[in-house]
C-alpha cells in the first residue's frame, strides 16, 4: 500500500481531488491540523532516531520519556 499527502488551499480543488479518488477506488481521510502537526512530529523523531545520532541507550531513553511523559 502507497500513501500520499496533499495540501492546498482551494476547496473546489480538495472535492475534485476526494472526488476523483472516490471514483479510483482509493480511500481517502482528511487530516485536522493536529493530526498534520502530530505526523509531522512523528516523522522528525523518527528521522532523528534513524540519523545514529544517539546511541541506543539515548533513544530507549528518549522513547521512554515520551510515552511516560
Amino acid at each position: 500500500m502507497e500513501t500520499i499527502i496533499l495540501r492546498g488551499e482551494s476547496k473546489t480543488n480538495l472535492k475534485l481531488l476526494l472526488s476523483l479518488a472516490k471514483k479510483l477506488n482509493f480511500s481517502t481521510k482528511k487530516l485536522s491540523a493536529i493530526e498534520v502537526e502530530e505526523l509531522g512530529m512523528a516523522i522528525s523523531i523518527e528521522e532523528g532516531l534513524m540519523s545514529g545520532l544517539l546511541s541506543d541507550n539515548e533513544k530507549a531513553d528518549f522513547l521512554s520519556k515520551l510515552k511516560h511523559g
